[in-house]
């Protein structure tokens, strides 16, 4: 089953795709004026309801793939229904109770209300040595987990082996044309992932500092204009030619 067109945007949500309204409504028009039949990917450390509202309240074109809890759960098709082998595959070595066993002696670690617990979420005051400690206490359990700090205040605990970047490799091995053009994009820390996979990808000049040192990685442009404007920026850069 393949859900994709040949022609693919994976992008992250908050301060990149959203966040400018009039460069959004002008990315939508150059991919329509472009005649460009393009299949959306959105990738958001969000939960699906919360997804679904900002998708709503901003009158997002619904996308092809929704990948939320970044990249803990994937929904697809025309009812965004879950992927059942994702939920297998992440829920496989999962054991949130056991951490948050763990963890529950470092209070400046405040957590955030999930309605599930494909992923535990905390907030913290900018304090990366802190975190590391925490990461490190729980390789010290043998604990199956992979952390991520971003936007210097966000501590998401997913299953392992499980971020943006693997959600994204998945979906598309999984939903995507042999041969398919693709431009990845975000803004912050959790974005990272995604980067490294080695497709086209950009970083919104409006970014966190955290993710620009990955400006300098061969398959990443990085984008002078903000929001959804150096999304078009970065797809005229791969891509313009081929129009």
């Amino acid at each position: 089953m393949k859900l994709l067109s040949n022609e693919i945007l994976a992008t992250d949500l908050d301060n990149t795709l959203v966040g400018h309204k009039e460069k959004l409504d002008q990315l939508w028009y150059y991919f329509k004026s472009q005649k460009i039949p393009i299949s959306l990917i959105y990738i958001t450390g969000r939960h699906y309801s919360s997804a679904m509202k900002l998708i709503e309240e901003h009158n997002l074109p619904k996308p092809n793939i929704l990948i939320c809890d970044v990249g803990a759960t994937i929904y697809i098709g025309e009812n965004l229904e879950e992927d059942d082998q994702w939920r297998l595959i992440t829920s496989a070595d999962w054991n949130p109770d056991l951490i948050l066993s763990v963890i529950k002696q470092y209070s400046g670690l405040k957590r955030q209300q999930l309605p599930n617990n494909y992923r535990l979420s905390f907030t913290i005051e900018d304090d990366p040595g802190y975190v590391k400690e925490v990461e490190e206490m729980l390789r010290l359990y043998c604990l199956a987990f992979y952390l991520m700090y971003s936007s210097n205040k966000d501590v998401d605990i997913l299953p392992s082996h499980t971020n943006k970047g693997e959600a994204l490799k998945y979906a598309l091995q999984k939903y995507a044309p042999e041969q398919f053009r693709i431009l990845v994009a975000g803004d912050s820390g959790n974005d990272v992932d995604m980067l490294r996979l080695g497709l086209p990808a950009v970083i919104v000049g409006n970014c966190q500092n955290e993710i620009k040192r990955y400006r300098y990685l061969p398959n990443v442009y990085f984008a002078k204009d903000s929001f959804a404007s150096g999304i078009q920026e970065g797809w005229n850069y791969f891509y313009q030619s081929a129009y």
